[in-house]
């Protein structure tokens, strides 16, 4: 049985593991060329070490974006196409708020994963409707985390 990565199956799997799967799968769907791009930084944006937090926040925000936007092509061809997408889409989410963001030091998995359900079901199209997701998403974790 496939997994499916929901909250069930996040919180029972080793990080390594899920690190693992889910950087293969950026690989997979980001080209050397865009993650170049994405992380050279021009040499003002690196002067200070809140610019250049600010400007590697962005790369990884834009890298996990274009990810999620990669999925569906990725899976053009597959039988349980949806199925796939979904399950893939989770796991990229995972790793935005795991490996990106570094998240679960503020924000409960399940409370991650209730948020990701919302998003799944109507998911964004585009790589840019996709930065605008996981813009809102981080957002909502700042008003979560600074609430407690």
């Amino acid at each position: 049985m496939q997994s499916d990565y929901t909250y069930n199956c996040l919180s029972q799997m080793a990080k390594e593991e899920l690190e693992e799967l889910s950087l293969r799968l950026i690989h997979r769907l980001v080209p050397e060329e865009s993650m170049n791009e994405l992380f050279t930084f021009d040499q003002d944006e690196t002067e200070n070490e809140d610019k250049l937090q600010e400007v590697q926040f962005d790369a990884m925000l834009r890298m996990n974006a274009i990810a999620l936007s990669e999925l569906p092509a990725l899976f053009e061809e597959s039988q349980s196409k949806a199925q796939n997408i979904v399950r893939m889409q989770r796991l990229l989410l995972w790793h935005f708020y795991a490996v990106s963001f570094h998240l679960e030091r503020a924000i409960p998995l399940e409370t991650h994963c209730n948020h990701v359900e919302v998003i799944v079901k109507q998911s964004p199209h585009n790589a840019l409707e996709w930065v605008t997701t996981l813009t809102d998403l981080l957002r909502q974790y700042s008003k979560i985390a600074t609430a407690v």
